[in-house]
């Protein structure tokens, strides 16, 4: 069978089973759980770190889009929404 009937949308076999330490640049709001990756991986000091750092970013771009979180955990959207019905 081909590796492209066993993955998911959203699934990385790379970042789950090779190198999960990965993770840590998926951010997940807090509130909706969308994920998304960090943006601390599109600074060139992160691309030239090392070699790895690279396939982590090109991985996490080809599934995730970018997302920021606020000192919450939010993401934008959910930012919006609860700082309007203040």
């Amino acid at each position: 069978m081909s590796h492209s009937k066993q993955t998911k949308r959203g699934y990385s076999l790379y970042i789950e089973k090779w190198n999960s330490s990965a993770k840590k640049y998926i951010n997940t709001c807090a509130i909706c759980g969308h994920q998304g990756y960090s943006p601390v991986i599109e600074q060139s000091d992160f691309w030239n770190a090392m070699a790895e750092n690279k396939v982590i970013y090109k991985e996490l771009t080809r599934i995730f889009h970018k997302m920021s979180l606020d000192e919450w955990g939010r993401c934008e959207d959910c930012a919006k929404v609860q700082d309007v019905m203040r």
